[in-house]
């Protein structure tokens, strides 16, 4: 497994491009905006983009399928059922998730890119590809993390940061997040972390300095 990462939008949002040694088939693993240097990225290499994984749908690791849908019209995007929500219904959640908690953002980034947005994500099932999918509600319902058991690598969305943890006041609970959280702390120590904000960090670590972990 060959790993790509992007720091993409204005939020910071960590992208992942993930791909084969040999081969050229890749997915990416969340979509913020702008997402021009993860395509510009695929095309330079001629790779093959099979897929989006979201690890959650907060507008920030979103928002980029739009631009991602001009270029791959019939790409399946993938989504835990518990996040569809938040694409639902004209993106109505979404809209009001903004607006409570960002209006520039929404002024300045969202208008034009919400109705472009695909409506048919298809939900999660057991995996996804070559990475197992880890249920780990709490930042979000429907938040997941994805594990690659061979590679000793873990994508944690939003769910575990370096030093951190994902934020509960935007519609999360706290108490699943620690549960998400315990359930994370039981992959072996040397299990890489990529999260969707901030530096890379190893589960070991976390579980030795991280409050949320201990």
């Amino acid at each position: 497994m060959r790993i790509q990462p992007f720091t993409l939008g204005p939020y910071g949002t960590g992208t992942y491009i993930v791909y084969e040694y040999s081969g050229k088939e890749c997915v990416m693993i969340d979509a913020p905006f702008p997402i021009d240097r993860a395509l510009d990225f695929i095309r330079n290499n001629s790779l093959d983009l099979k897929a989006v994984l979201l690890t959650h749908a907060h507008f920030d690791h979103i928002f980029g399928l739009a631009e991602i849908r001009k270029e791959y019209p019939e790409l399946p995007v993938y989504l835990e059922s518990h996040d569809m929500k938040y694409i639902q219904d004209g993106y109505s959640a979404t809209i009001s998730l903004l607006e409570s908690f960002d209006r520039l953002f929404l002024s300045r980034y969202a208008s034009g890119i919400i109705a472009g947005m695909p409506d048919d994500l298809t939900p999660y099932g057991e995996t996804a590809g070559p990475l197992s999918v880890i249920r780990t509600p709490g930042h979000t319902e429907g938040s997941v993390s994805l594990y690659s058991e061979s590679e000793g690598v873990l994508f944690s969305g939003d769910t575990l940061f370096q030093g951190s943890a994902g934020r509960t006041d935007l519609e999360g609970d706290s108490a699943k997040l620690l549960t998400s959280l315990k359930k994370l702390a039981a992959l072996p120590d040397d299990t890489l972390v990529l999260p969707g904000h901030g530096g890379t960090t190893y589960i070991g670590n976390e579980k030795k300095y991280n409050p949320y972990m201990r």
